[in-house]
């Protein structure tokens, strides 16, 4: 058995020995202790890091200190992790060790992952949960998911839409950080923002939703959206080459949004402004991935953010709603109210003609970045996703301060 100290929140891969493991939304600096299974085989899809065995260091080091309780298997599958992966340092285990530390290790779901590869999921204590605030209302076509729990402010973690079968993962108000000092200038300055919760897609819209939603405005006889660019690929390959306006259309027909910056942004980089969704550490990958690439979404779970979200630094660019400006931020700074600027949903009107803003898959999967795109003329590698806005809340409470229609 190994303790693995946690350095940084978020979402955390380590590879051990022929293993990777994953780790996601953790809670910086506590300490967790994993139950060692033997070694498997690694995986010829993922580049061996260098590990060194410390089997001989650990037989002295327990020698010499009886009080360490005795560690089970072979100390010769035991290593540690060098200084190019910065997440996690691994201890042996200490007496102290509380029960609501353990974590196990599962063998992963997807069929592309091979035995080599495990996930580490909490085995004690869990996040607390909240019951269903009965004032709180979805909009009509929404329903919550019940068994992946409620805030504790009673609003349900995930809901489902009807119109188009996406997931949405709740995004809770509060403050977070947006944009990155020293970055790029037109990601500069960084500031504090406040914004109200909010759902967002787990997932890019696939081309299996595109393609029923155009089916049915093509049966509407309404105005025809086009088709997307990749419309040979997968169903479950995110719709691409979709223009700003049908993006829009898309969403509004779902009861949805398209979302802000700030509201992607936040549901990439949590609350403490990561630079990527899964922390701050370089990203390690089940297979090979670079920036640009394209596949079924949610084939990477290291790409997911402290709320769930994927896809956010890899697969498409995704529209948000703002209009692109070169330096919106030394803006909306000018709104803060005790160093927080609250609620700030962009320019107000087009700085450079026809310019939408773009977020995602760019160079080193920084997630702070931004460029901006012609809403008319979209790029084959641009598709979206939706939110769902909610009734302002209480920062405290989170509970609606009207019922009121959404």
């Amino acid at each position: 058995m190994v303790r693995i100290r946690k350095i940084c929140c978020g979402a955390f891969h380590l590879f051990v020995g022929g293993m990777l493991l994953t780790t996601v939304g953790c809670g910086g600096g506590s300490e967790q202790q994993v139950q060692r299974s033997p070694v498997k085989e690694k995986s010829s899809s993922v580049q061996d890091p260098k590990l060194k065995s410390i089997g001989s260091k650990l037989k002295k080091r327990f020698q010499k200190k009886s009080e360490q309780p005795e560690i089970e298997g072979n100390s010769e599958d035991m290593f540690e992790v060098v200084d190019y992966v910065h997440n996690f340092e691994i201890q042996k285990p200490e007496s102290t060790s509380r029960s609501d530390d353990l974590i196990s290790v599962v063998l992963p779901a997807q069929g592309d992952v091979d035995s080599s590869t495990f996930l580490i999921t909490a085995s004690g204590k869990q996040e607390e949960q909240g019951e269903p605030d009965s004032s709180f209302k979805l909009p009509e076509g929404f329903s919550a998911i019940a068994e992946a729990g409620y805030s504790l402010q009673g609003l349900p973690h995930r809901i489902r839409c009807a119109r188009d079968y996406s997931e949405m993962v709740l995004v809770p108000a509060g403050v977070s950080i947006q944009g990155i000092n020293d970055g790029e200038k037109n990601a500069e300055p960084q500031f504090t923002i406040y914004q109200n919760a909010f759902y967002i897609d787990v997932y890019e819209v696939t081309l299996e939703q595109y393609r029923r939603w155009r089916s049915e405005m093509i049966a509407q006889k309404g105005k025809i959206p086009s088709p997307a660019g990749n419309d040979l690929q997968p169903a479950q390959f995110p719709a691409l080459g979709i223009s700003y306006t049908d993006a829009l259309n898309y969403a509004r027909t779902m009861g949805k949004q398209l979302p802000l910056e700030t509201q992607w942004e936040k549901a990439a980089r949590g609350e403490s402004g990561f630079q990527y969704p899964w922390g701050n550490g370089r990203p390690l990958w089940q297979r090979v991935r670079k920036p640009g690439q394209i596949d079924a979404v949610g084939t990477f779970p290291g790409d997911q953010s402290p709320y769930g979200v994927f896809d956010l630094a890899g697969n498409a660019r995704e529209w948000c709603e703002d209009w692109y400006s070169n330096n919106p931020y030394q803006a909306a700074i000018t709104l803060a109210d005790a160093g927080v600027v609250r609620d700030w949903t962009g320019p107000k009107r087009s700085v450079i003609p026809s310019m939408r803003a773009v977020r995602g898959n760019q160079q080193a999967w920084y997630v702070w970045k931004r460029s901006g795109e012609n809403m008319r003329k979209p790029p084959a590698d641009v598709g979206f996703r939706c939110v769902l806005n909610l009734p302002e809340v209480s920062a405290d409470s989170e509970a609606p301060k009207t019922s009121g229609p959404f």
